[in-house]
C-alpha cells in the first residue's frame, strides 16, 4: 500500500488509529511503518483535518453556562476600576471646618465596651465633656466591642454582657453617648467578630453613614477656612514596636509618611506622648498612643504588665491661628483641662 497524502486517506488514518486503539496496531492494519503514520497524522493536524464520526447516535450539543471569559475580563477591569476609585477616595479626605477657631480632637482609645473591665465612670465622664464643649470632635481608635471570634469566642464566658447587649451598648457609643464623631476605626476585635460590617449597617440604618467607618487606618486632613492644614494618620496600630519607646509606630509613620502633624494609635493598652520637630519635612508631629478603657485585664497581669491608670483617651487642641508649627497643636491626657483650655482659646 502507498503512503496517502490526500484528505480522505488521511482521515481513514485518524479513524485506523481510533478502532485499533493505538497507532502501532493501526499501523500494522494499514500496512505502513508506525513512523509514517506518525508523520501522516502530524499534517493531518495541522492541516486541521478531523476523523469523521461515525457513530450509530448523534449525542446533543448543550449551551455553555459559563460566562465567556472576555466577559469575566472586562467584568474583573471595572470592578478593579471602580475598587481603586474608592480606595483613593479614602486617602488623605478631606474634612472641612467652618470657621477659624481652634477646635480639639478626643482620640478615643480602645472602649471594650462590653467587657466587664471597661472603666464606665471614666467613659461616661469622657462622653460628657464632648457633649458639653463646642468644638470637640472624636475619632474611634477601634476595638469599640470585645466582638470575640475564632478561639477566642469562649470568652464570652467570661463576661456579664451577652452580644446582643454588647452591640446595643455599640449603638449607643455611635449615637447617644455626646462624642461628636469625625471618624470610626475598626480594629482586631472587629475583624476577629466580623462585626465591622454591622458596625457599617448601623451606621446606615441611623442615618449617621457620613462619619467615615475605616479599617483599621485613616488618613484625613483637617482643613479651616484661613488655609491651614492639620494632616492626621490615625490607626489602630502601626508597625513597629520597641521596649524602650511606646510610640515606636506612630514615630515611623511620621518619619516615613507624607507630612504627617498627628500620628495616632491604641492597640496595646497603654499610652504615650511625644512631640518634636522633623526638620526634613518640615512639621512638629504629635505622635500619640492612647491607652483605652480596658481595665482589670487578667492577661496582662499573667504576662507580667502593670496597669496604667490614665491615658484613656487624648485630647489634641488645634489652633489654626498659631504662630508656630509646635504650638499648632496641645494634646492633654486630663480631658477635662483641655476641655477647659479649649473653651478658653475659643473665645
Amino acid at each position: 500500500m502507498g503512503i496517502p497524502t490526500d484528505d480522505e486517506e488521511l482521515r481513514a488514518m485518524q479513524r485506523a488509529v481510533a478502532e485499533h486503539g493505538s497507532r502501532a496496531a493501526a499501523a500494522r492494519a494499514l500496512g505502513i511503518p508506525v513512523t509514517t503514520l506518525k508523520g501522516r497524522l502530524g499534517a493531518a493536524e495541522r492541516a486541521g483535518i478531523k476523523a469523521e464520526k461515525d457513530e450509530a447516535i448523534t449525542l446533543p450539543d448543550f449551551l455553555d453556562g459559563d460566562e465567556p471569559i472576555d466577559e469575566i475580563i472586562d467584568r474583573m477591569s471595572r470592578n478593579f476600576e471602580r475598587a481603586k476609585k474608592a480606595q483613593n477616595s479614602r486617602q488623605w479626605f478631606p474634612i472641612k471646618i467652618k470657621d477659624n477657631k481652634p477646635i480639639g480632637i478626643l482620640f478615643v482609645g480602645d472602649v471594650h465596651i462590653d467587657d466587664n473591665g471597661c472603666n464606665w465612670p471614666v467613659l461616661k465622664e469622657h462622653a460628657r465633656i464632648s457633649r458639653e464643649t463646642p468644638g470637640l470632635y472624636a475619632v474611634n481608635i477601634g476595638d469599640s466591642a470585645n466582638d470575640w471570634g475564632g478561639r477566642l469566642i469562649r470568652k464570652y464566658a467570661d463576661q456579664d454582657t451577652s452580644v446582643h447587649t454588647a452591640r446595643r451598648l455599640v449603638e449607643w457609643l455611635l449615637l447617644d453617648s455626646g462624642f461628636a464623631w469625625l471618624v470610626w476605626l475598626h480594629g482586631n476585635h472587629q475583624h476577629m467578630g466580623d462585626s465591622s460590617a454591622l458596625h457599617q449597617q448601623m451606621n446606615k440604618r441611623y442615618g449617621t453613614q457620613r462619619v467615615p467607618m475605616l479599617d483599621w487606618e485613616a488618613r484625613f486632613v483637617l482643613q479651616f477656612p484661613n488655609g491651614e492644614e492639620f494632616r492626621i494618620n490615625a490607626a489602630h496600630d502601626f508597625p513597629g514596636n520597641s521596649m524602650w519607646n511606646p510610640i515606636h509606630g506612630p514615630v515611623k509613620a511620621t518619619k516615613f509618611g507624607d507630612r504627617v502633624d498627628i500620628a495616632v494609635c491604641g492597640h496595646k493598652h497603654n499610652w504615650a506622648v511625644s512631640q518634636w520637630e522633623n526638620s526634613d519635612q518640615g512639621t512638629s508631629p504629635l505622635m500619640i498612643r492612647a491607652r483605652g478603657y480596658k481595665h482589670l485585664d487578667d492577661y496582662a497581669r499573667r504576662i507580667g504588665k502593670y496597669e496604667q491608670d490614665e491615658g484613656q483617651s487624648i485630647l489634641v487642641i488645634l489652633d489654626p491661628n498659631a504662630k508656630t508649627k509646635a504650638g499648632r497643636m496641645v494634646a492633654f491626657v486630663d480631658v477635662q483641662r483641655g476641655a477647659d483650655y479649649l473653651t478658653m482659646v475659643r473665645q
